[in-house]
């Protein structure tokens, strides 16, 4: 009974820092509140917020749209959380895992009934971000809200609690991946302190806001440009930049696994290289699946629909894959060099 109250505890402080991450971030950005903080927490488990708006008068025009993108800051508060908690007491890891993962995810359906809300006002018309770029009229002022199915969200918290308790119990079966984790540890939260704090020192409380939520996706996306993995906005629209026309070249990446990797030098070369390589590939793939933003938005009148706006930001997960087991394979064999030729010098 013990470990069941512990999973339940451990489930209901996750929520709580999930909830409190997007209550601070949004109200750096000036948009505070029940209903918007609900709507982020359920972003962060997946969910996705659907957008209608009606204008004021008697025509039978509505505009609909989705917004797809996960704050991984918000999702990252959670899982740290719930990881440690359950990591708290030797033992019962799978009982404490087991009771959390049914609790942690039937949070979002509670949740996904407070994210609802008002939009500000707005009048005039749409001013769309394409080639045939014309602005669209609507007469008079729009209503808009907001509101999250909660299905999606559940699901996606489910997945989530699973990957936690899973990567919870490789912990503990594999000193190796804990002594991994835990070296991280402090890298990851002086790079979110820092990163915040210079945010909100050149662009103000709403930048650092908009870091805070989304910190873990700036970090994936300057990671896969640089081992190579263009970020592709899709259609191409002239108001946004092309972030595929560039790379900061391989040395960010490549300078980032190389310290990962001499953390933990056990292990044949070809063998720890064959294992860094699959990881690594691993979490490219997850990086660039869950960095991806969507939004698209149409206008449904007298029962037709038509398409106004539809906006994907992506990385090609199997590049993302494939760069990231290269570059993986090869700073393995680079810090078996290493550690090989600095034990040479010592002789």
């Amino acid at each position: 009974m013990r470990e069941v109250s512990r999973g339940l505890a451990a489930a209901l402080a996750a929520l709580l820092a999930m909830a409190g991450v997007a209550a601070a971030g949004l109200a750096l950005l000036g948009a505070g509140g029940v209903g918007p903080t609900a709507a982020v927490v359920a972003l962060a488990v997946g969910g996705s917020v659907d957008v209608s708006a009606t204008p004021a008068g008697v025509l039978p025009i509505a505009l609909h749209g989705d917004l797809h993108v996960i704050p991984l800051g918000v999702s990252l508060a959670g899982a740290v959380v719930l990881g440690w908690l359950l990591l708290r007491r030797d033992g019962e890891l799978l009982v404490r895992g087991a009771v959390a993962v049914p609790a942690f995810a039937a949070g979002p359906a509670g949740i996904a009934a407070l994210a609802t809300g008002k939009l500000p006002e707005t009048t005039g018309g749409l001013q769309g971000c394409v080639s045939a770029g014309p602005r669209i009229p609507l007469p008079g002022r729009l209503d808009a809200g907001f509101s999250v199915a909660a299905g999606p969200a559940v699901l996606g918290a489910a997945i989530l609690a699973l990957a936690v308790v899973g990567v919870c119990w490789l912990m503990t079966r594999f000193p190796s991946v804990a002594t991994g984790f835990r070296a991280l540890r402090w890298p990851v939260a002086g790079l979110a302190a820092v990163g915040t704090t210079a945010a909100g020192a050149f662009g103000g409380a709403a930048a650092a806001g908009g870091v805070l939520l989304l910190l873990p996706q700036l970090a994936s996306g300057a990671v896969l440009l640089g081992l190579g993995v263009p970020w592709t906005v899709e259609p191409a629209l002239p108001c946004v930049p092309a972030l595929g026309q560039f790379t900061p070249g391989l040395w960010v990446a490549g300078g980032l696994l190389l310290v990962s990797v001499l953390v933990v030098r056990r292990g044949r070369p070809l063998r720890r290289a064959a294992a860094v390589s699959a990881v690594a590939g691993g979490v490219a793939l997850v990086m660039a699946l869950l960095s991806r933003v969507s939004a698209d938005i149409s206008v449904t009148a007298f029962s037709f629909s038509v398409p106004v706006l539809d906006v994907r930001l992506t990385a090609n997960p199997l590049l993302a894959l494939a760069a990231g087991a290269l570059a993986g394979f090869a700073g393995s064999l680079l810090a078996g060099a290493i550690s090989v030729s600095s034990r040479a010098w010592k002789r």
